[in-house]
């Protein structure tokens, strides 16, 4: 029999004391000790919660590694899912194998009687639920950004610096490549001999796709 100890947090959360790897651990451990269980292997990763347990790398090695009897302590059921549908799937999969899954705020889920069933799909229904509020506030954010013309991350825009509140202020030397862009295009040039040429003059590549995406942007008409 071995007893692991899984935890996981976001690129996000890993400076937040309440869902650092840390904190997790030492929750971890004394439930352990609560219920006569030595934590022999401790598996941490850092990776979105919504993503399915079995697509995670420490997730599958896990996976691959278990065997009847065995004991696997998380902290807390956000900790190990945030998509309610493939944890319920794992946990139906673990009751087969017959591995005992444990979440230190209220026990063994895989071997409770009826309520504790219900208890589960209630907490993974609320874990889902607020990862959505989550994605729903970031891509809100992202949007307020964008109107504000501020960087969102990523690549920047081409023709344009970043001030020191990461707002977008035009770079002249970029913004000269983008007129002689526009110019062509008001010839009557393709996207195709407006890329040649600008990759000739500034001996940098500029794909086809590049210059339309530029272009359209800028207000140029296909």
């Amino acid at each position: 029999m071995t007893v692991y100890f899984y935890g996981r947090c976001s690129a996000d959360e890993n400076f937040d004391k309440g869902s650092s790897i840390k904190t997790q651990i030492e929750k971890s451990k004394a439930y352990a000790v609560i219920h006569n269980l030595t934590i022999d292997k401790e598996i941490t990763e850092s990776i979105s919660g919504t993503i399915k347990f079995y697509n995670r790398p420490m997730g599958l090695e896990l996976m691959n590694d278990l065997k009847k009897g065995d004991h696997i302590i998380c902290s807390a059921l956000d900790r190990f899912s945030r998509n309610t549908l493939d944890l319920l799937q794992t946990i139906e999969k673990f009751k087969r194998l017959k591995v005992n899954l444990h979440f230190a705020e209220f026990g063994n889920v895989t071997s409770s009687d009826a309520m504790g069933s219900v208890f589960v799909k209630l907490l993974s229904v609320f874990a889902e639920f607020y990862s959505k509020q989550c994605s729903e506030k970031q891509i809100a954010t992202k949007q307020r950004l964008i109107k504000e013309n501020r960087f969102t991350g990523g690549k920047k825009k081409f023709g344009y610096d970043l001030d020191q509140n990461n707002y977008y202020v035009p770079c002249e030397k970029e913004q000269q490549i983008i007129r002689e862009m526009q110019l062509m295009r008001k010839r009557g040039k393709s996207y195709q001999k407006v890329a040649e040429e600008i990759t000739v003059s500034t001996r940098k590549k500029f794909p086809v796709s590049w210059v339309h995406k530029i272009l359209m942007r800028e207000g140029v008409s296909a």
